[in-house]
């Protein structure tokens, strides 16, 4: 029997999905911050116990483990990354903490930069100068070199990062640079522009540089931790980590090039919404994943997820590309509160997984979004998790004291609103990636993730427009279900800013075959055969005169003649039109950089019919208990998820109850099981859809 597993470390729970042919399972432990490998094991042994097994055994049989983390996030996070120092090109020794020198955020007059990734007595600059063409005008002076990694031994850097000018069309200044810090400075962590983000653009280049030196130390730590503890237990399969753009990658390239897992946990869950959403043919969706403490949302157009390489963390500019994933505060840990000026509010503080919900009964004493689930009779507590046993009356002395009485409102009101804002909080979020990119969200199905997030689904739908909701039989735990169809992947790029009139051919395929020869040694490495190899190519163009580039498919199986050149042209306006409301045919447009996506093509999962003969929904009801719908407690019918028979409808409202999620249906929708084991909410015909002008 093949087993593999899918594993997101969050910051509240772990949650995994051990597949083993065809059959799926779910598995909940709360997180471990101290030392996340021990969570991780905690979760596969509960894996071995369900099927009569000790944890070597059992893990004796797992072929894959697929992982995704938080570890670099938590870093960025909370500022607890690696003691860095940067060497960079004499002259420029500020660029890196000048940033842009925009301010992002022009209107507000408290915003301030993030803190210095690295101060500035640990940037040095080197005496070196490659120029405009690649050219080297000023040799590297070799003593600086030696002289800073003197001086950052004595200042106990645990990584150095270098970047120098236009590195990018000549690395070799960089690579010795890099030879002569490994002499000197034997177990540094070293990152190199050339390497992690060889493209143009000064400050992206330095930023990302940075932070992959930063939080490159703390991952490989976790890394080498969790790779003693697997290989100690018995563990003798393939481990991968998930990264950012949605693909995976081995854990020696993850340590290497750390900065590509900033999201590695989220970009699990666009990568299970294509599935899920194609099982109903459904190519727009829109995945919403609510967790402990934050809620992330990304948008998939035509079956594939939006990837962006302007992304931020924390104020940190990540260049890597990126699904494009927009996160707040709001999950089922985030923290109800009166504000100074007297206003409700709730997130983006959480209560994490230590000391939780105050209907944790962990000495939690805030009120959070969980205990206001449970109040107003979402939750039952009997069935919450096996590890966790909520008290109601805890949660109901929690929204008293910090909520109710401060705003004379009653426990009831006060759940309700706390839910309420919540609700609002989210789908503000939806919009972010939706209607503030040109979308509609009634032309998308939403695809519910998190363990708290089928809780809310059916409001934020209501408030959007949304008519069409998919919640998977695991969508507790999506993002590692989506782990589980990840393929292999790695981007690569190179620039050459040139007029598309004036463009080389030659120099177009030379660096092509350049980035595909790279791309081939690398998947290589991971054990991947040449002919489960896929090369997407694509260019960054723009107008010429203007600052942001659109990435635009180009020269399919490298044929680089001037028919495909047309191609990219033609492709370009319109692609353009379509993200900006315009196109200019009569201007010139210019070429700023090559992309290459490499994808090794794995042996990954596939979503499987069940085979239930389930039960009408009158059997499968559990019984009724009163929850909240419309302004008052409604005694409302509950049911065993697991029993309903497929295509089986459940009026709202109801509660539909799984082992690590419960579906709140609302009266405006019904749900149904398809024959995947997946249920699908439909806005009833009697219900009506909001104008998105109002709300």
């Amino acid at each position: 029997m093949t087993i593999e597993i899918g594993v997101d470390v969050g910051g509240t729970f772990t949650d995994l999905v051990v597949a083993a042919d065809g059959d799926r399972r779910v598995y909940k432990t709360p997180s471990t911050p101290d030392d996340p490998a021990r969570g991780v094991i905690t979760g596969i042994t509960l894996a071995a116990d369900d099927v009569g097994e000790d944890l070597r055994t059992f893990l004796g049989r797992v072929e894959r483990i697929v992982h995704g983390t938080t570890i670099t996030t938590n870093a960025v996070l909370t500022g607890n990354g690696a003691r860095v120092g940067f060497l960079t090109t004499r002259g420029f020794r500020d660029l890196l903490n000048m940033r842009r020198g925009l301010r992002e955020h022009q209107y507000s007059n408290k915003y301030g930069p993030p803190p210095a990734l690295v101060p500035r007595h640990r940037i040095i600059p080197i005496t070196e100068r490659i120029d405009v063409e690649g050219t080297v005008s000023i040799p590297l002076v070799e003593s600086d070199v030696v002289q800073a990694a003197r001086f950052l031994r004595d200042e106990n850097v645990e990584a150095v990062a270098v970047s120098y000018l236009w590195s990018f069309l000549n690395p070799s200044h960089e690579r010795r640079t890099i030879e002569i810090l490994r002499e000197e400075l034997p177990g540094v962590y070293l990152s190199a522009s050339s390497d992690v983000l060889p493209q143009i653009r000064v400050y992206e280049r330095n930023s990302t540089t940075a932070l992959n030196a930063y939080v490159g130390p703390p991952l490989s730590r976790y890394l080498a931790n969790l790779r003693s503890a697997l290989d100690d237990s018995g563990f003798g399969g393939v481990l991968l980590i998930m990264q950012s753009n949605g693909g995976v990658m081995a854990p020696e390239v993850a340590s290497r090039l750390a900065v590509n897992t900033l999201l590695s946990g989220p970009a699990g869950g666009p990568v299970a919404g294509v599935a899920y959403g194609a099982l109903h043919g459904l190519t727009n969706v829109i995945t919403v994943d609510m967790g402990g403490t934050s809620f992330d949302v990304s948008l998939v157009q035509k079956g594939e997820p939006v990837i962006s390489s302007e992304a931020s963390i924390s104020g940190y500019h990540v260049g890597v590309p990126m699904l494009d994933t927009h996160t707040i505060g709001s999950g089922g840990g985030s923290i109800a509160s009166i504000d100074s000026g007297g206003l409700f509010t709730v997130g983006p503080a959480s209560a994490g997984a230590d000391p939780g919900p105050a209907c944790y009964s962990r000495g939690g004493e805030n009120p959070t979004v969980t205990d206001a689930d449970l109040l107003l009779g979402y939750l039952d507590p009997s069935s919450f998790s096996d590890a966790i046993a909520l008290n109601p009356d805890l949660a109901r002395e929690a929204v008293r004291s910090r909520v109710a009485e401060p705003l004379g409102l009653d426990v009831t009101a006060a759940a309700a609103g706390i839910y309420e804002i919540v609700n609002s909080d989210m789908a503000g979020a939806v919009r972010v990636v939706s209607v503030n990119r040109g979308h509609d969200p009634r032309e998308f199905a939403l695809v519910i993730a998190g363990g708290a997030g089928a809780v809310h689904a059916c409001p934020i739908a209501e408030e959007l427009g949304i008519d069409f909701i998919m919640v998977p039989h695991e969508a507790s735990v999506l993002c590692a279900a989506g782990m589980l169809l990840s393929d292999l992947k790695h981007t690569f790029v190179r620039t050459y800013p040139v007029d598309v009139a004036e463009l080389d051919l030659d120099h177009v395929r030379r660096l092509l075959r350049e980035m595909t020869d790279d791309a081939t040694a690398t998947l290589r490495a991971e054990k991947v055969e040449e002919d489960q190899i896929r090369y997407a190519y694509a260019v960054d163009a723009r107008y010429i005169g203007q600052f942001g580039e659109v990435e635009v498919p180009a020269f399919p199986g490298l044929d680089v003649s001037a028919d495909t050149v047309a191609d990219v042209v033609s492709r370009f306006h319109k692609i353009h039109d379509n993200l900006y409301g315009y196109s200019m045919e009569s201007a010139p447009v210019e070429i700023i950089n090559l992309r290459l996506t490499a994808v090794g093509e794995t042996e990954t999962g596939e979503l499987t019919e069940i085979e239930v003969d389930g039960l009408a929904s009158g059997q499968a009801m559990k019984g009724t208990r009163p929850a909240y719908f419309d302004g008052d407690f409604v005694d409302t019918p509950v049911y065993d998820a697991e029993l309903l028979a497929v295509d089986e409808i459940v009026e709202g409202p109801a509660i539909v109850e799984q082992s690590t999620t419960a579906i709140v249906v609302t009266p405006s929708f019904h749900l149904s099981r398809d024959r995947w084991g997946n249920y699908v909410l439909r806005r009833r015909a009697d219900a009506g859809t909001p104008d998105p002008e109002e709300g």
